[in-house]
């Protein structure tokens, strides 16, 4: 009886401890879809810094290799490729931009087509907040809604949030999302448009496309499919990138944002700065791949 009483009340301490305290899964999932609150407060919570995916990387001598003002650029959210995540913010940080624009996929395609958020976000180096009337501008378009809950757990944003901070202390952003399926003229639309609101920062503001290329196919497979994109951006056919599928790139409407931003800042120039795959970085032709392009697009004038 006394065996029996003990279990009982064991099982009944158990039960309570999973009723307050959840799966860690739960936990940060319902944390997620609320965000944190400090007073009035709202933040997207550090959920994607990992430690072993970061490291400082030296900015260099001030436009070293640098041919000119930088206006835009297209780096990976995944963190396998950090180095050149790392290398392009470092290369970003001799201007000292004072809003960065990021474009990129939104992954699950939640809520509306288009979207951004008015929430700052949490990282190891510091709150990264929103330019809330640069934001409010680009509210006004049709195109775009708020929904701050779905960025929470999107890693396209949060994965580069902490490069932002390290690399961009003074930097506020304009994170924007987008589904798969935004057409060209729609892309075009939200490119011109962050242009001119670009514009009117002058050389304080830069656009960033948050993109991984080819996904899930052996290195080899990986390094054609990539031969193909770049073929397409360095033509700048954008009919081409957009009918691409997830085996060459996770968001051709991101890259249709950047280029038409920078067909309209006057950016006619980029440079690929790198091109690489999951399967090089780890020295493995039997993974599933994700690969990599870095670009960097620059005024017409020098710096």
């Amino acid at each position: 009886m006394k065996k029996l009483l003990f279990l009982s009340i064991a099982c009944m301490i158990v039960l309570a401890v999973a009723a307050f305290t959840g799966s860690s899964e739960d936990r940060i999932n319902n944390r997620d879809r609320a965000g944190f609150v400090v007073g009035n407060h709202h933040f997207h919570p550090n959920i994607f810094f990992e430690p072993q995916w970061f490291g400082g990387k030296d900015a260099g001598n001030p436009g070293e290799g640098v041919p000119g003002i930088i206006g835009g650029a297209v780096v990976p959210h995944h963190l396998l490729a950090h180095e050149l995540m790392g290398q392009v913010f470092a290369e970003l940080a001799h201007q000292e931009p004072s809003l960065v624009i990021i474009v990129g996929p939104n992954h699950f395609n939640k809520g509306a087509r288009i979207l951004t958020s008015l929430w700052a976000w949490e990282t190891p180096f510091g709150m990264v907040e929103v330019d809330n009337q640069i934001a409010d501008e680009v509210l006004k378009l049709s195109l775009v809604q708020r929904n701050d809950q779905v960025f929470s757990t999107e890693h396209s944003m949060g994965n580069l949030m902490p490069f932002v901070k390290y690399y961009l202390p003074e930097a506020k952003v304009l994170p924007i999302i987008l589904h798969y399926d935004v057409t060209w003229q729609e892309a075009k639309a939200l490119g011109e448009h962050l242009a001119a609101l670009a514009e009117k920062e002058r050389a304080g503001a830069v656009i960033i496309a948050s993109v991984d290329f080819s996904h899930y196919l052996t290195r080899k497979e990986a390094e054609a499919k990539d031969a193909e994109t770049i073929t397409a951006l360095k033509a700048k056919n954008m009919g081409r990138i957009f009918a691409m599928g997830n085996d060459y790139l996770d968001s051709p409407a991101s890259i249709g944002v950047i280029f038409a931003a920078m067909d309209r800042m006057g950016c006619k120039e980029f440079e690929i700065l790198a091109n690489t795959n999951s399967g090089i970085i780890l020295g493995n032709d039997l993974i599933e791949t994700t690969s990599y392009i870095t670009m960097l697009f620059y005024h017409q004038n020098k710096i």
